[in-house]
């Protein structure tokens, strides 16, 4: 059993009428050794797909339990990605590779420019070149909501960047390109443990209190289990024009996920609330998921507590 596999065994009941649609269907996901690529991997071979992969190593960091055709190419060079797409020859490209730093610094400008927009730019016209119907772009709740306003970090101008690319493609070819405004994912198998839930389980396991910052930050927090299936479905669901919200329509603190994880762990632990300074321009967002059961027929399905304590399993519990 890979790493991400443990929690799509009713992945056709999950996706109802979708699973014949994606059936079949070939599918390339960059980022597939990721966080959120990983699960989409693998609930989309549960549901049939022809599943297509592109990594920058010759072999994946992690395990899958699937059968995956990889492909290798460095993103940010536009050759090796247009190779790697005419290779696969995809139906669909579901593109959530990216570099992944909420830092504010400017140091930063140049390597998210490189990582997250001119990547996608060069899957886009890979696309355009190599007849691809659909491209999902993933971006951040970070992003600009606003004409003139300004991107909370260099990963969300990144990110608001490639989306306007994806846009004008939209616009000027016939490849169907989908934003996704994905919100701030959680669960099993997030093995960068320098997020915030990683980070919580980990000390607590340590017997420690977790140094955080205030903990005030209101979040709209969504089960990466529902995130998937929400990308499933953008893969065969209305090519909308505006950005498809992948969040839960409800907001929680920082402090309430870290005490629901500590009252989950049965530990008697008092969290460092405030020993880490704030980020500046935190940027506190809701999904309007109504708008998303309009396109997807999607709704998430799992609450916060019961992902938070399928998640402390996942790490082994405390």
């Amino acid at each position: 059993m890979g790493i991400f596999g443990d929690g799509y065994s009713g992945a056709g009941e999950v996706l109802g009428g979708a699973t014949d649609q994606l059936e079949h269907r070939r599918i390339l996901v960059t980022g597939a050794t990721g966080f959120i690529g990983g699960h989409v991997v693998e609930l989309l071979h549960r549901v049939g797909s022809e599943v297509h992969a592109i990594a920058r190593r010759a072999e994946p960091t992690v395990t899958f339990a699937t059968p995956i055709t990889w492909h290798h190419a460095d993103l940010t060079d536009a050759t090796a990605t247009a190779e790697a797409v005419e290779a696969a020859r995809p139906e669909v490209i579901v593109h959530l590779a990216s570099l992944v730093k909420g830092a504010r610094d400017a140091e930063l400008l140049l390597p998210m420019f490189a990582a997250n927009t001119a990547s996608a730019v060069h899957l886009l016209d890979a696309a355009r070149r190599f007849d691809v119907g659909r491209v999902l772009l993933a971006g951040s709740l970070e992003e600009p909501n606003e004409p003139g306003q300004l991107a909370a970090s260099p990963y969300a101008l990144s990110k608001a960047a490639a989306h306007l690319y994806g846009d004008y493609y939209r616009a000027a070819t016939p490849v169907e390109v989908v934003n996704l405004q994905i919100f701030m994912v959680y669960g099993p198998a997030q093995l960068d443990e320098t997020k915030l839930i990683p980070h919580v389980i980990r000390s607590l396991q340590a017997g420690e209190a977790p140094a955080l910052s205030s903990g005030t930050r209101l979040v709209d927090w969504v089960y990466v289990g529902d995130v998937a299936e929400g990308i499933a479905r953008a893969c065969i669901g209305e090519a909308a024009e505006d950005p498809v919200p992948l969040g839960t329509g409800s907001l929680a603190t920082v402090r309430e996920v870290v005490e629901t994880l500590v009252d989950l762990a049965g530990v008697e632990v008092e969290p460092r609330f405030g020993s880490v300074a704030d980020r500046s321009r935190e940027v506190e967002k809701v999904a309007d998921i109504d708008a998303t059961r309009r396109l997807l027929g999607w709704v998430p399905a799992v609450d916060l507590r019961e992902g938070l304590a399928a998640t402390l399993g996942w790490y082994g519990g405390v």
